[in-house]
């Protein structure tokens, strides 16, 4: 079963965070309620059953400012495909738009990117966005679709 976050709940989308995401265990650590490691910690469920921990020995108690591995519970908008906006492109332009964005991304990238079947983090949506500016599509861009998720590493 898939949890989702809630902002009155500590709930969190386990299946977000990518395999190489550390979790931290310090129970005494001051900013545990505001850290994603604890978070993603304490809410665990059985379908993750190898994971990457910060070894809680090292980790200082006192948090935020003084641990190297605190990370801000943040959250950011993510996009999910790009087709409609594509439409909008004068047929002429929609050659330069493809060759623009994979030079961004590979190829097969670029068309996970413009179905939907991967996210556009922030970066990618600024990048994407200009190039579709640039052959006219007026701002902002409308992607196909948005959704919140946990900012679990810096590309994110």
């Amino acid at each position: 079963m898939k949890k989702t976050h809630d902002v009155n709940t500590e709930e969190i989308v386990n299946e977000q965070a990518p395999d190489n995401f550390s979790y931290c265990f310090k129970t005494d650590c001051a900013s545990a309620d505001k850290c994603l490691r604890a978070l993603a910690a304490r809410n665990l469920n059985p379908e993750k059953v190898n994971l990457r921990i910060i070894n809680p020995l090292v980790v200082n108690a006192a948090g935020e400012a003084s641990c190297p591995y605190f990370r801000n519970i943040e959250r950011v908008h993510v996009a999910y495909g790009f087709k409609r906006a594509l439409a909008k492109i004068e047929l002429g332009k929609v050659k330069s738009v493809r060759t623009a964005i994979k030079a961004l991304v590979c190829q097969r990238n670029y068309y996970y990117l413009q179905r939907g079947d991967k996210p556009i983090y922030p970066q990618m949506q600024k990048k994407i966005e200009n190039i579709l500016h640039l052959h006219g599509l007026p701002l902002p861009v409308e992607f196909d679709r948005y959704e919140w998720h946990y900012k679990w590493n810096e590309e994110s």
